[in-house]
């Protein structure tokens, strides 16, 4: 006759339950230290991104995007600013998928935020995108949200560099490491979005509140 199966006695249920919260507990542990190293590496790009802009407009007397001698000093390299102290287009400007020598307009209204990006990489003051992304194109964040420069952003009376598709937490954390955890107020304010990497002017910036539920818009005045 076959034997009949032995269930699970006591110890073996206790040690199956035991490797189990160890488990779980190494997924939790894990997870939040993800969490915590993006939360880091974004504070970092921010102020990391504020010490490029401040050592090129040192070097060069300019603003980088907006320098009106950059193709003398990058001849067949680069493209020049307008030199008119402000940086033009939005910081999600769509940057063109061919050479920008040739198709990358730099004008009052529109351009210089890509050619940011551009200026700075050319003084080896931020990483070069690898071929085939074009010089142009602005970085991507850890939540594949564009991170790029823009003038008057949020109402700052100057330039700001913007991060987005930030998660609720994400975003208090960084306002709060950075700032005074106010998304209205301080050097760093925020807005909802509705669509990711959405433009600032479509977006909603009168939150007066982190939710985890939703993405936000981060952006820090540089001035």
């Amino acid at each position: 006759m076959a034997r009949g199966q032995r269930g699970f006695n006591l110890p073996e249920i206790v040690i199956v339950l035991a490797l189990v919260a160890l488990l779980v507990g190494g997924l939790v542990l894990g997870s939040g230290l993800v969490a915590q190293s993006r939360i880091k590496s974004l504070a970092k790009d921010f102020e990391g991104l504020a010490l490029a802009v401040a050592i090129y407009a040192d070097r060069y007397g300019a603003l980088p995007g907006d320098d009106p001698q950059a193709e003398l000093r990058w001849a067949g390299r680069a493209k020049n600013g307008t030199g008119d102290r402000r940086i033009s287009g939005t910081y999600e400007s769509a940057p063109p998928a061919t050479d920008p020598l040739t198709t990358l307009t730099v004008d009052a209204t529109t351009g210089e935020s890509l050619n940011f990006w551009w200026h700075l990489r050319l003084a080896d003051l931020v990483v070069a995108p690898p071929p085939p992304v074009t010089q142009v194109a602005q970085p991507l964040n850890h939540f594949y949200g564009v991170v790029g420069a823009e003038w008057g952003a949020l109402g700052f009376p100057g330039l700001a560099i913007c991060a987005a598709n930030l998660p609720g937490d994400v975003a208090i954390a960084i306002e709060l490491r950075l700032d005074d955890g106010d998304p209205r107020r301080g050097f760093i304010r925020a807005a909802k979005q509705t669509a990711d990497n959405q433009p600032l002017a479509a977006s909603d910036a009168t939150v007066t509140a982190f939710t985890a539920a939703d993405k936000y818009i981060l952006c820090q005045r540089l001035d």
